[in-house]
Protein backbone atom coordinates (compact mmCIF):
# COMPACT_ATOMS: atom_id res chain seq x y z
CA UNK A 1 0.00 0.00 0.00
CA UNK A 2 1.36 3.40 -0.97
CA UNK A 3 1.64 5.78 1.99
CA UNK A 4 0.56 9.24 0.82
CA UNK A 5 0.57 11.05 4.16
CA UNK A 6 3.47 12.66 6.00
CA UNK A 7 4.06 13.93 9.54
CA UNK A 8 4.82 17.50 10.62
CA UNK A 9 4.24 20.03 13.40
CA UNK A 10 0.82 21.62 13.71
CA UNK A 11 0.93 25.16 12.29
CA UNK A 12 -1.21 28.14 13.20
CA UNK A 13 -2.34 28.24 9.57
CA UNK A 14 -3.92 24.80 10.18
CA UNK A 15 -6.39 26.18 12.74
CA UNK A 16 -9.61 26.22 10.66
CA UNK A 17 -8.88 22.85 9.03
CA UNK A 18 -7.86 21.45 12.40
CA UNK A 19 -11.13 22.45 14.11
CA UNK A 20 -13.03 20.85 11.23
CA UNK A 21 -10.90 17.74 11.70
CA UNK A 22 -11.66 17.64 15.44
CA UNK A 23 -15.37 17.80 14.66
CA UNK A 24 -15.01 14.74 12.42
CA UNK A 25 -13.15 12.55 14.90
CA UNK A 26 -14.96 13.76 18.05
CA UNK A 27 -18.42 13.36 16.50
CA UNK A 28 -19.47 16.64 18.12
CA UNK A 29 -19.30 20.34 17.39
CA UNK A 30 -16.20 22.00 18.81
CA UNK A 31 -16.51 25.77 18.76
CA UNK A 32 -13.53 28.05 18.37
CA UNK A 33 -13.79 29.50 21.89
CA UNK A 34 -13.49 26.01 23.43
CA UNK A 35 -10.67 25.11 21.06
CA UNK A 36 -8.87 28.33 21.97
CA UNK A 37 -9.26 27.59 25.69
CA UNK A 38 -8.08 24.01 25.33
CA UNK A 39 -5.19 24.47 22.90
CA UNK A 40 -3.88 27.97 23.60
CA UNK A 41 -4.80 29.38 27.02
CA UNK A 42 -3.24 26.84 29.41
CA UNK A 43 -0.86 28.87 31.64
CA UNK A 44 1.81 26.19 31.25
CA UNK A 45 1.84 26.78 27.51
CA UNK A 46 -0.07 25.91 24.34
CA UNK A 47 -0.67 22.34 23.29
CA UNK A 48 2.10 20.64 21.34
CA UNK A 49 0.52 18.88 18.36
CA UNK A 50 1.90 16.86 15.49
CA UNK A 51 -0.29 16.02 12.52
CA UNK A 52 -0.39 13.60 9.64
CA UNK A 53 -1.39 15.30 6.39
CA UNK A 54 -2.30 14.10 2.94
CA UNK A 55 -1.76 17.21 0.85
CA UNK A 56 -3.75 19.90 2.67
CA UNK A 57 -5.97 17.37 4.44
CA UNK A 58 -5.36 16.56 8.11
CA UNK A 59 -5.75 12.81 8.60
CA UNK A 60 -4.15 12.19 12.00
CA UNK A 61 -2.90 13.93 15.14
CA UNK A 62 -0.99 13.44 18.38
CA UNK A 63 -1.43 16.15 21.01
CA UNK A 64 0.24 16.79 24.37
CA UNK A 65 -1.08 19.29 26.93
CA UNK A 66 1.88 20.69 28.91
CA UNK A 67 1.74 20.78 32.71
CA UNK A 68 4.25 21.45 35.45
CA UNK A 69 4.71 18.62 37.93
CA UNK A 70 6.51 18.01 41.18
CA UNK A 71 8.74 15.01 40.54
CA UNK A 72 10.12 13.83 43.88
CA UNK A 73 9.90 17.45 45.06
CA UNK A 74 11.52 19.01 41.98
CA UNK A 75 9.67 20.87 39.22
CA UNK A 76 9.67 19.27 35.77
CA UNK A 77 7.55 19.72 32.65
CA UNK A 78 5.30 16.79 31.84
CA UNK A 79 2.20 16.48 29.70
CA UNK A 80 -1.19 14.88 29.22
CA UNK A 81 -1.64 12.94 25.99
CA UNK A 82 -5.26 13.80 25.34
CA UNK A 83 -6.17 14.12 21.63
CA UNK A 84 -4.85 11.25 19.51
CA UNK A 85 -6.71 10.21 16.37
CA UNK A 86 -6.44 8.61 12.96
CA UNK A 87 -8.87 9.28 10.12
CA UNK A 88 -11.00 6.14 9.46
CA UNK A 89 -9.84 6.04 5.82
CA UNK A 90 -6.17 5.94 6.89
CA UNK A 91 -6.23 3.17 9.48
CA UNK A 92 -4.02 0.08 9.27
CA UNK A 93 -1.18 2.11 7.76
CA UNK A 94 0.93 2.34 10.94
CA UNK A 95 -0.03 5.98 11.47
CA UNK A 96 -0.83 5.67 15.18
CA UNK A 97 2.56 4.21 16.10
CA UNK A 98 4.59 6.35 13.70
CA UNK A 99 2.95 9.53 14.95
CA UNK A 100 3.45 8.36 18.54
CA UNK A 101 7.18 7.64 18.17
CA UNK A 102 7.73 10.91 16.29
CA UNK A 103 5.71 13.11 18.65
CA UNK A 104 7.13 11.74 21.91
CA UNK A 105 10.70 12.02 20.62
CA UNK A 106 10.06 15.65 19.64
CA UNK A 107 8.39 16.26 23.03
CA UNK A 108 11.52 15.08 24.84
CA UNK A 109 13.62 17.45 22.74
CA UNK A 110 11.24 20.29 23.76
CA UNK A 111 11.88 19.59 27.48
CA UNK A 112 8.61 17.71 28.05
CA UNK A 113 10.18 15.04 30.22
CA UNK A 114 7.27 12.61 30.43
CA UNK A 115 3.71 12.14 29.26
CA UNK A 116 0.66 10.64 30.95
CA UNK A 117 -2.56 9.38 29.41
CA UNK A 118 -5.92 7.94 30.43
CA UNK A 119 -7.09 5.82 27.48
CA UNK A 120 -10.44 4.08 27.53
CA UNK A 121 -10.02 0.71 29.25
CA UNK A 122 -12.13 -1.13 26.69
CA UNK A 123 -10.89 0.88 23.71
CA UNK A 124 -8.49 -0.08 20.96
CA UNK A 125 -5.80 2.44 21.90
CA UNK A 126 -3.98 0.63 24.73
CA UNK A 127 -2.27 -2.01 22.50
CA UNK A 128 -1.19 0.79 20.16
CA UNK A 129 0.21 2.84 23.04
CA UNK A 130 2.17 -0.19 24.27
CA UNK A 131 3.77 -0.53 20.82
CA UNK A 132 5.02 3.06 21.16
CA UNK A 133 6.63 2.26 24.52
CA UNK A 134 4.03 3.45 27.01
CA UNK A 135 3.99 1.80 30.46
CA UNK A 136 0.68 0.79 32.04
CA UNK A 137 0.60 2.03 35.63
CA UNK A 138 -2.23 -0.20 36.89
CA UNK A 139 -5.88 0.22 37.81
CA UNK A 140 -6.85 3.72 38.96
CA UNK A 141 -9.95 3.12 41.03
CA UNK A 142 -12.97 5.33 41.57
CA UNK A 143 -14.56 5.35 45.03
CA UNK A 144 -18.17 6.23 45.74
CA UNK A 145 -20.84 6.36 48.40
CA UNK A 146 -24.61 6.58 48.09
CA UNK A 147 -26.19 9.75 49.41
CA UNK A 148 -29.12 8.47 51.45
CA UNK A 149 -29.22 11.05 54.23
CA UNK A 150 -27.37 14.01 55.66
CA UNK A 151 -23.77 13.31 56.71
CA UNK A 152 -23.65 13.06 60.49
CA UNK A 153 -20.74 14.60 62.36
CA UNK A 154 -20.17 17.01 65.17
CA UNK A 155 -20.04 20.69 64.29
CA UNK A 156 -16.49 21.58 63.29
CA UNK A 157 -15.82 25.20 64.13
CA UNK A 158 -12.06 25.20 63.48
CA UNK A 159 -12.54 25.58 59.71
CA UNK A 160 -14.81 27.44 57.31
CA UNK A 161 -15.66 26.72 53.69
CA UNK A 162 -16.38 29.48 51.21
CA UNK A 163 -16.79 29.96 47.48
CA UNK A 164 -13.73 30.76 45.35
CA UNK A 165 -14.41 33.52 42.84
CA UNK A 166 -10.84 33.49 41.57
CA UNK A 167 -7.77 31.44 42.45
CA UNK A 168 -4.86 33.70 43.41
CA UNK A 169 -1.21 33.23 44.31
CA UNK A 170 -2.11 31.83 47.76
CA UNK A 171 -2.86 28.62 45.90
CA UNK A 172 0.66 28.60 44.45
CA UNK A 173 1.99 28.56 48.00
CA UNK A 174 -0.49 25.85 49.02
CA UNK A 175 0.69 23.65 46.13
CA UNK A 176 4.32 24.15 47.17
CA UNK A 177 3.47 23.23 50.74
CA UNK A 178 1.95 19.95 49.57
CA UNK A 179 4.44 19.11 46.83
CA UNK A 180 5.59 15.97 48.63
CA UNK A 181 2.16 14.59 49.45
CA UNK A 182 3.06 12.10 46.70
CA UNK A 183 6.21 11.57 44.63
CA UNK A 184 4.57 12.83 41.41
CA UNK A 185 1.99 15.59 41.66
CA UNK A 186 0.65 18.18 39.25
CA UNK A 187 1.53 21.72 40.36
CA UNK A 188 -1.93 23.14 41.05
CA UNK A 189 -1.06 26.82 40.77
CA UNK A 190 -3.70 29.53 40.98
CA UNK A 191 -3.32 30.23 37.26
CA UNK A 192 -3.77 26.54 36.40
CA UNK A 193 -6.84 26.20 38.66
CA UNK A 194 -8.46 29.28 37.11
CA UNK A 195 -7.86 27.93 33.61
CA UNK A 196 -9.00 24.39 34.43
CA UNK A 197 -12.06 25.12 36.55
CA UNK A 198 -13.11 28.78 36.23
CA UNK A 199 -12.54 29.31 32.52
CA UNK A 200 -13.40 25.96 30.89
CA UNK A 201 -16.07 26.59 28.27
CA UNK A 202 -19.38 24.78 28.73
CA UNK A 203 -18.67 23.19 32.12
CA UNK A 204 -19.89 24.11 35.62
CA UNK A 205 -17.46 23.51 38.46
CA UNK A 206 -18.11 24.55 42.05
CA UNK A 207 -14.91 25.75 43.70
CA UNK A 208 -14.42 26.08 47.46
CA UNK A 209 -11.58 27.02 49.75
CA UNK A 210 -11.01 25.85 53.31
CA UNK A 211 -9.84 28.43 55.86
CA UNK A 212 -8.64 27.94 59.42
CA UNK A 213 -9.60 30.06 62.44
CA UNK A 214 -6.91 32.60 61.51
CA UNK A 215 -8.57 32.97 58.08
CA UNK A 216 -5.59 31.27 56.40
CA UNK A 217 -5.96 29.03 53.37
CA UNK A 218 -5.37 25.37 54.26
CA UNK A 219 -7.03 23.58 51.35
CA UNK A 220 -9.55 23.57 48.53
CA UNK A 221 -11.92 21.24 46.70
CA UNK A 222 -13.81 21.27 43.40
CA UNK A 223 -17.27 19.75 42.85
CA UNK A 224 -19.09 18.86 39.62
CA UNK A 225 -22.53 17.40 39.03
CA UNK A 226 -22.70 14.62 36.45
CA UNK A 227 -26.03 13.45 35.07
CA UNK A 228 -26.60 10.28 33.06
CA UNK A 229 -29.98 8.74 32.26
CA UNK A 230 -31.70 10.95 34.84
CA UNK A 231 -29.29 9.85 37.60
CA UNK A 232 -26.99 12.43 39.18
CA UNK A 233 -23.58 11.87 40.75
CA UNK A 234 -21.56 14.51 42.58
CA UNK A 235 -17.88 14.25 41.63
CA UNK A 236 -15.24 15.59 44.00
CA UNK A 237 -13.10 16.48 41.02
CA UNK A 238 -9.98 17.90 42.64
CA UNK A 239 -8.61 18.83 46.05
CA UNK A 240 -5.64 19.60 48.22
CA UNK A 241 -6.31 18.95 51.90
CA UNK A 242 -4.35 19.13 55.14
CA UNK A 243 -3.86 15.90 57.06
CA UNK A 244 -6.66 16.63 59.52
CA UNK A 245 -9.81 14.54 60.10
CA UNK A 246 -11.71 17.66 61.12
CA UNK A 247 -11.22 18.98 57.59
CA UNK A 248 -12.38 15.67 56.12
CA UNK A 249 -15.55 15.74 58.25
CA UNK A 250 -16.20 19.33 57.21
CA UNK A 251 -15.72 18.52 53.51
CA UNK A 252 -17.95 15.42 53.55
CA UNK A 253 -20.72 17.20 55.45
CA UNK A 254 -20.60 20.02 52.89
CA UNK A 255 -20.51 17.60 49.94
CA UNK A 256 -23.42 15.51 51.25
CA UNK A 257 -25.54 18.62 51.79
CA UNK A 258 -24.64 19.83 48.30
CA UNK A 259 -25.59 16.44 46.83
CA UNK A 260 -28.92 16.33 48.67
CA UNK A 261 -29.84 19.85 47.55
CA UNK A 262 -29.06 18.94 43.94
CA UNK A 263 -30.70 15.47 44.00
CA UNK A 264 -27.42 13.63 43.46
CA UNK A 265 -27.63 9.95 44.41
CA UNK A 266 -23.91 9.30 44.87
CA UNK A 267 -20.63 11.02 45.63
CA UNK A 268 -17.53 9.76 43.82
CA UNK A 269 -13.84 10.63 43.60
CA UNK A 270 -10.36 9.37 42.81
CA UNK A 271 -7.85 9.52 45.66
CA UNK A 272 -4.37 8.13 46.30
CA UNK A 273 -4.71 5.10 48.56
CA UNK A 274 -1.64 6.04 50.64
CA UNK A 275 -3.19 9.30 51.83
CA UNK A 276 -4.77 9.70 55.25
CA UNK A 277 -7.88 11.04 53.48
CA UNK A 278 -8.32 7.67 51.74
CA UNK A 279 -8.32 5.80 55.06
CA UNK A 280 -10.92 8.25 56.36
CA UNK A 281 -13.13 7.60 53.33
CA UNK A 282 -12.87 3.84 53.82
CA UNK A 283 -13.95 4.24 57.45
CA UNK A 284 -16.94 6.17 56.13
CA UNK A 285 -17.93 3.31 53.82
CA UNK A 286 -16.79 4.65 50.46
CA UNK A 287 -16.64 1.64 48.15
CA UNK A 288 -14.68 0.91 45.00
CA UNK A 289 -16.59 1.10 41.72
CA UNK A 290 -16.31 -1.68 39.18
CA UNK A 291 -15.19 0.89 36.59
CA UNK A 292 -11.61 2.06 36.59
CA UNK A 293 -9.01 3.82 34.45
CA UNK A 294 -5.61 2.57 33.26
CA UNK A 295 -3.17 5.51 33.45
CA UNK A 296 -0.21 5.16 31.11
CA UNK A 297 3.26 6.73 31.24
CA UNK A 298 5.91 7.52 28.65
CA UNK A 299 9.36 8.83 29.61
CA UNK A 300 10.50 11.29 26.92
CA UNK A 301 14.00 12.28 28.07
CA UNK A 302 16.60 11.54 30.73
CA UNK A 303 15.47 14.21 33.22
CA UNK A 304 13.23 11.61 34.83
CA UNK A 305 13.78 7.92 35.55
CA UNK A 306 11.18 5.29 34.72
CA UNK A 307 11.95 3.20 37.82
CA UNK A 308 11.13 6.23 40.00
CA UNK A 309 7.70 6.78 38.46
CA UNK A 310 6.24 3.44 37.36
CA UNK A 311 4.30 2.79 40.58
CA UNK A 312 0.71 4.05 40.59
CA UNK A 313 0.88 4.59 44.36
CA UNK A 314 3.42 7.38 43.81
CA UNK A 315 0.94 9.59 41.89
CA UNK A 316 -1.36 12.23 43.33
CA UNK A 317 -4.19 11.58 40.88
CA UNK A 318 -7.66 13.05 41.14
CA UNK A 319 -10.45 13.13 38.57
CA UNK A 320 -9.12 16.54 37.48
CA UNK A 321 -6.06 15.03 35.79
CA UNK A 322 -8.31 13.38 33.23
CA UNK A 323 -9.65 15.82 30.62
CA UNK A 324 -12.97 13.93 30.29
CA UNK A 325 -14.08 15.34 33.66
Amino acid sequence: MEIKWKMRDYLESDRIRFIDWRNIVDHRIIKEDFFNWQYYLNPFGPVDTWVAVDGQKIVGQYSLQKYEYFYHGEKVIGSLCFDVATHPDYRYQGMFTKLGFHSLEKAGEKNISFSLGFPWVNGIAIPGHKKVGWTLLGKLKVYEKEVLEEYKSENINDYTIQVIDKFDTKFDLLALKHKQDCSIMLNRTGAYLNWRYRQKIGYNFYCYEILNEADQLVGFFILKLYEEQEHKTLHIIDFILPSDENVYHKLLKFAFNFALKNNAEKISLIVNEKLKFFNFLKKNNFKRQENHFIPILHVNNDKVILDKMNNLEDYYFTMGENDIF
